[in-house]
């Protein structure tokens, strides 16, 4: 058990004979006592102090645990938040990505569809153009051949009628006013002639040939198709 300073200072000590000087041993004890409470003192000040600071230390090192504890889940929400933006950025871009390629494809579709669309109409409009040109010439050739028709028979006409006029006219010169009517009267009744025998020879034409209206020129190209 360890001294106190009340313990040096109630100490008694037994007298014998020969013994040390009561005043000096007195004066002695009382300077350790002194000193001895000093050091009591201040040892306990310092073991309050060392207890305060250790408080103070386990004050701060519940903080630093609590701080750390605190930064760590910082860390993990910031890593967890980092790792969620990342999932939703990949989603984003490869919806983005898929958007962008249906779109895309899409348009190349289209343009392919277009294209052959176009193909199929130039196709057809090429056809319907030979075939049309073809329907036209055919037309060009029958009436061309009305047209030589229509001549030669004239020409027969006409010369049937020269050779009555000549076996009626007189042998005599005629005059030139005579000739010049004669003349002018033969051209009208030639360009009667023409008119009256084009109207007959446009009757006799079969109405298909002639008319070559819509629905024959559709049933013509419709046939050419089969």
């Amino acid at each position: 058990m360890r001294l106190t300073p009340m313990d040096i200072t109630n100490k008694e000590f037994k007298k014998s004979l020969r013994g040390f000087d009561c005043e000096e041993v007195d004066e002695f004890l009382d300077k350790i006592v002194e000193d001895y409470e000093f050091i009591y003192k201040e040892n306990s000040s310092l073991k309050e102090k060392i207890k305060a600071n250790n408080d103070r230390i386990k004050h701060y090192e519940q903080i630093e645990e609590t701080i750390q504890n605190t930064l760590l889940l910082a860390q993990n929400a910031a890593e967890q938040a980092k790792l969620v933006a990342q999932k939703e950025a990949e989603m984003i871009l490869n919806s983005a990505n898929e958007s962008a390629k249906k779109i895309i494809d899409k348009a190349n579709f289209e343009v392919i569809k277009i294209n052959d669309d176009y193909e199929v109409i130039k196709q057809d409009f090429m056809k319907f153009r030979a075939k049309y040109n073809n329907f036209l010439q055919t037309q060009m050739d029958m009436f061309k051949g009305l047209e030589q028709d229509f001549l030669k028979n004239y020409n027969i006409a006409t010369n049937e009628k020269d050779d009555k006029v000549i076996e009626t006219i007189d042998t005599k010169v005629i005059s030139d006013d005579i000739k010049e009517k004669e003349a002018n009267e033969k051209e009208i009744k030639e360009k009667d002639i023409f008119k009256e025998v084009a109207a007959e020879e446009v009757k006799a034409i079969p109405e298909l040939e002639l008319t070559a209206n819509l629905e024959d020129v559709k049933n013509y190209f419709v046939e050419d198709d089969k």
